[in-house]
């Protein structure tokens, strides 16, 4: 399995609404976040309680829908269930690590796009709670990644 997992990044500057793509050679999962102020910093801690084994298993919620994913660590292997209101469930299995290693670089590649574009660093003006990509998410993120090294 290892170096089969690819990651794409996607976060909308002005409304915040993004989703990142983990495709396996035969899966595919999308996991679409809305306030991805909120939700990125989040997601970024919870990877980190689970790879340190503070914690087993969290909810990420979709804001803006009913839905939501359930992240469960078992062992060596991260399952994922993208639960759907008002039904249905699927549900997604990889390597633990190497899902934590793919989605590592499909920020990091998205953040250097936004630095090469020039909409990182953010200005004053635009570092507010509420901009998708603020400091906070910048920062969560950092620590996630230094996590893993």
């Amino acid at each position: 399995m290892k170096g089969t997992l690819k990651c794409s990044v996607d976060i909308e500057i002005d409304g915040g609404d993004g989703e990142f793509i983990i495709l396996d050679k035969d899966k595919s999962l999308t996991i679409n976040i809305g306030l991805a102020a909120i939700t990125l910093p989040n997601l970024f801690s919870n990877l980190i309680a689970l790879s340190s084994g503070k914690q087993t298993k969290f909810k990420l919620e979709h804001y803006g829908s009913g839905d939501y994913y359930l992240f469960v660590r078992d062992s060596n292997r991260i399952r994922i269930e993208e639960v759907r209101k008002p039904g249905g469930r699927d549900t997604y299995v990889f390597n633990f690590f190497d899902f934590l290693l793919i989605l590592e670089k499909g920020f990091d590649k998205f953040f250097a796009k936004l630095r090469r574009d020039g909409v990182l660093p953010l200005s004053d003006d635009k570092d507010e709670f509420m901009c998708p990509i603020n400091e906070e998410v910048i920062n969560s993120f950092n620590r996630f990644s230094k996590n893993l090294k």
